[in-house]
């Protein structure tokens, strides 16, 4: 398969992802990126000598801003269904994968990005790197309800509820990443600790995995996140007075508008 959003390569048994677009801050197109990870994962999956597989972003500003919302046109109510159908099976493909994944949050992981990293089973950050998702101030939910299952309620509510961003050092106290490092040092960080996986019997790393999410699904994963993607369409399809003036700046003043007209009125009040 020709990839256009994402490079794929391998190390020593470890397979790599790295979403390609940094010029967009590793935005993905919708129905091109989602289906190109998926792809790489399942070429992955279907070989004994790769043992882990890392997925991060090209360059140091991104991991992935999510959608590439200027790429995003009008789209039907079966077709939004599908859409969100599409982008919950991304991370499900991630999380269920057979092998270990590694996420290497480079910069900026947000919306589906930051979904994306929270979905693999290991992450290591670079101590520029942020996780937000800001969704709920333009009329969307966070795509992968995996937060309440990581780590404590309060933080969930403020970090959904708000849409601020969480700085390395943040998520590495709430235990959403297991290291934290410099810049420089996090290819070879993620590499190493892929590395270290492909040491373990492949049997039975693969079975402790599926039964970790078994248990992830009895304490009700697979409900939530079903329910959530219907949420999420309903919310994404609604047509609101103040959703059409966001798009409105998104079309006539671009990416710089749209955030302008999302994020200031936030900026107001006390942030902590």
């Amino acid at each position: 398969m020709a990839y256009h959003d994402i490079e794929v390569s391998e190390c020593n048994r470890v397979g790599w992802i790295t979403i390609a677009r940094p010029a967009r801050m590793n935005a993905l197109r919708m129905g091109t990126g989602d289906r190109e990870i998926v792809a790489a994962l399942d070429g992955f999956a279907g070989r004994d000598d790769i043992r882990a597989v890392v997925i991060t972003g090209a360059g140091e500003r991104a991991f992935c801003t999510g959608w590439d919302m200027e790429e995003i046109g009008e789209t039907s109510l079966t077709d939004l269904e599908a859409m969100v159908r599409r982008n919950t099976g991304l991370f499900d493909a991630v999380w269920r994968h057979r092998l270990p994944v590694i996420a290497a949050i480079n910069g900026h992981a947000v919306a589906t990005g930051a979904a994306l990293a929270m979905s693999c089973d290991l992450v290591v950050a670079s101590q520029s790197a942020r996780l937000a998702e800001p969704e709920v101030r333009h009329g969307a939910l966070s795509p992968f309800l995996i937060l309440p299952f990581l780590t404590h309620a309060r933080a969930v509510h403020e970090f959904y509820l708000f849409g601020d961003p969480l700085d390395a050092e943040a998520m590495l106290r709430l235990g959403l990443v297991n290291r934290v490092v410099p810049a420089e040092a996090l290819r070879a960080t993620a590499q190493a600790l892929a590395e270290r996986l492909a040491h373990v019997p492949r049997e039975a790393l693969e079975l402790k995995k599926r039964s970790l999410k078994a248990a992830y699904d009895l304490m009700g994963l697979r409900d939530a996140t079903e329910r959530h993607a219907l949420a999420d369409t309903i919310m994404i399809g609604a047509d609101l007075p103040w959703k059409r003036t966001l798009f409105e700046a998104l079309r006539e003043g671009g990416m710089r508008a749209f955030l302008e007209a999302r994020d200031g009125p936030m900026r107001s009040g006390p942030a902590a």
